[in-house]
This record gives C-alpha cells, structure tokens and sequence, in this order.
C-alpha cells in the first residue's frame, strides 16, 4: 500500500510541475525525424523515428513532454521530463512510457506488485558540465522504480571540434542495457556506447535553415555498431 501511494504521489508531483510551469513559463515546441531510434547502444523501432517535444522552461527549471514513434508503427514512447541547473550541475528527473512493455499494461500501472511489471520506469540522474576551457558533460543515471535491477547508465561527452562531439556510455552493473546474450550468457559491467555525432546547418532559404546531424554509435557490448542520421524541425 505505502509503494503505491508513494508511486501515486511522485506522478502527482511530476504532473504539477508541468501544469504549473505552462501557466508561467515559455514554450518550445520541435520535432526531429532520425533514420533510425538509438539510445544508449540499442535500436528501438528499426524504422524511422518521428520524435516530437514539447519544453517550457522557467530560469533554471525545465520540464517537458518527449516522444518517439517508428513510423513502420512497431515502437512508441512518450516520457515526462523535468530538470533543474545548479550552477554547472544539474539535475534530471524522467517517467518513461513504453505502451508496448509489457504489453497492454494501463497507463497508470506504476508497478504496484512490486516485480517489474508496470507501464512506467522512473529514472533520475545528476550531470556536471564543465567550464569553457574543458567542456566535458558527465552525467550519471539509476532507475528507482519498475526495474529490478536498478540498471545505472554513465555519460561523458566531449566536443572534438565545433561541429564534432564524442560521447561514450557505460554501465558499472547488470542491468537493461547489458542483457544475456550468446556473446555475453551472463549479463554484467560493459561499454553501450561508443559515438560521434556531426552536425551543420542546412540553409534552405534567407529565413529558414535546417539543423542537420550524423551519428556513428558503435555498441562494444552487443558488437553491433549504427550509422544514423536527423534532421530538426
């Protein structure tokens, strides 16, 4: 009884925040359409991904709405997001939705039979971005709710160039983003994520450009490696 209430009260407050911040706050909306879902070292769709966001922001405080949605109709997502900026730190809060995992589950299934089973995963993070003369951005990521596992997720990203980053991702424990495999029966510590992304600007008239992006993500614990492009709308 006392997990599901707490469950109830932290969508509740989650809820709040972004109710609230649409009545003071200043909003963006965008899409952007990649060839292919990566994240974190997976593919999730194998299709054409439309993803839509809706951001409002006020001073340090961001919340929003995240979407990806393959376009062949095999994969969808919607999140609810908030972060908060401290300085050079900040902080992340995310409810990811997968209709699809498990199947049919409702919506407002927080896992309240405690194994796993909901329809959301909770995950929360915290972040440094460093100074002007060493801009790396390390952020460090744990799902507390609805995994087992409490699969954690480390990010450093670096850019080479202006125009060139280099990310890489890891996971210190088993967890969802080392899942047993013929390569790997058991499921432990392992590099996810290997990537770097170029990205320019498409002119397109006097008024209006297109951001435009490649990315090349190589997955060192599955063997498999990406080739990915987008574009923002």
């Amino acid at each position: 009884m006392l997990r599901s209430f707490t469950k109830q009260v932290l969508l509740f407050a989650l809820l709040m925040v972004v109710v609230s911040t649409t009545m003071i706050g200043q909003a963006k909306v965008g899409t952007d359409i990649y060839s292919r879902y990566i994240w974190r070292g997976a593919d999730y769709g194998n299709s054409t991904s439309l993803q839509p966001a809706l951001t409002y922001a006020i001073g340090d405080l961001s919340v929003g709405v995240w979407g990806a949605y393959a376009l062949t109709g095999g994969y969808s997502e919607a999140d609810i997001w908030a972060s908060y900026a401290i300085g050079p730190v900040a902080l992340y809060l995310t409810d990811y939705y997968i209709p699809a995992v498990p199947p049919a589950a409702p919506f407002f299934n927080y896992n309240s039979d405690g194994n796993g089973t909901g329809a959301h995963v909770l995950e929360v993070g915290v972040g440094y971005t460093g100074p002007e003369s060493m801009p790396i951005s390390v952020t460090g990521y744990v799902n507390v709710l609805n995994d087992t596992t409490n699969s954690i997720y480390i990010q450093a990203s670096y850019p080479i160039l202006s125009d060139l980053s280099l990310t890489v991702g890891l996971t210190p424990t088993e967890g969802v983003y080392t899942p047993a495999s013929a390569l790997h029966p058991k499921s432990g510590a392992g590099l996810v994520s290997v990537g770097f992304t170029a990205s320019k600007t498409i002119k397109i008239t006097e008024t209006f450009s297109i951001p435009f992006n490649a990315q090349y993500i190589m997955n060192p614990y599955a063997e498999t490696a990406f080739l990915i492009f987008g574009i923002s709308l």
